[in-house]
């Protein structure tokens, strides 16, 4: 099963600039879970705002919490 990368130190800024070869996980700071995360579910009036104004509208569909934090990267391994 492949693995997500995360790029360090490293945010677009805004979710409509960055680049559509770069994979996006969300990761639950509440619980932990990870999901890949799918750019298009953003509302599109939510689409050229910060990823910092985005995050605390992310819910997380394991606990319910509002805490998640979007990571940028690659998966990387067997496929």
């Amino acid at each position: 099963m492949p693995s997500f990368r995360e790029i360090r130190d490293w945010s677009p800024g805004y979710l409509n600039v960055a680049p559509q070869h770069v994979d996006i996980m969300a990761e639950c700071q509440a619980c932990g879970e990870q999901r890949e995360f799918d750019r298009r579910s953003v509302p599109a009036a939510m689409r050229q705002q910060l990823i910092k104004e985005i995050e605390p509208h992310l819910k997380c569909a394991t606990c319910g919490a509002k805490a998640g934090k979007l990571r940028f990267g690659h998966y990387v391994g067997e496929e």
